[in-house]
């Protein structure tokens, strides 16, 4: 099994399709990405659904529970009163996986803060 690169997402409602790109362009020095993981109360955002299928990408839908499981080298006092985690864009990447994974690259923020982004390596089983 080889090793797949999985991007991360966490955003605001009010977050559209520039702010996933501006994000994810700031990560430009990986060019292959296997797929996108959000929290599951997420999945269906439709600027989520817009940019997934204009990179052509799977989303992953990551439970709440799995996110608070994982430490996150970034720490947000914001987002750990709300998601239990640090970050939610490095736990989501790390919490896809189901065996050990290693962030690649820390959160990105979206030039209009709307978005944040991080991408892990691992196996998914």
């Amino acid at each position: 099994m080889s090793e797949q690169l999985i991007i991360g997402f966490g955003f605001r409602q009010a977050a559209c399709l520039a702010s996933f790109e501006s994000a994810m362009q700031k990560l430009s020095t990986f060019h292959h990405i296997d797929g996108i993981a959000v929290p599951e109360d997420k999945v269906e955002h439709a600027a989520l659904r817009g940019f997934a299928k204009k990179v052509n990408l799977p989303v992953f839908g990551v439970d709440k529970n799995a996110l608070s499981q994982i430490q996150t080298p970034t720490q947000s006092a914001k987002i750990l009163s709300m998601r239990n985690t640090g970050s939610v864009a490095e736990a989501a990447a790390l919490a896809i996986f189901k065996s050990t994974a290693r962030l690649v690259a820390t959160r990105c923020i979206s030039e209009d803060r709307l978005a944040v982004c991080a991408i892990a390596k691992g196996i998914i089983l």
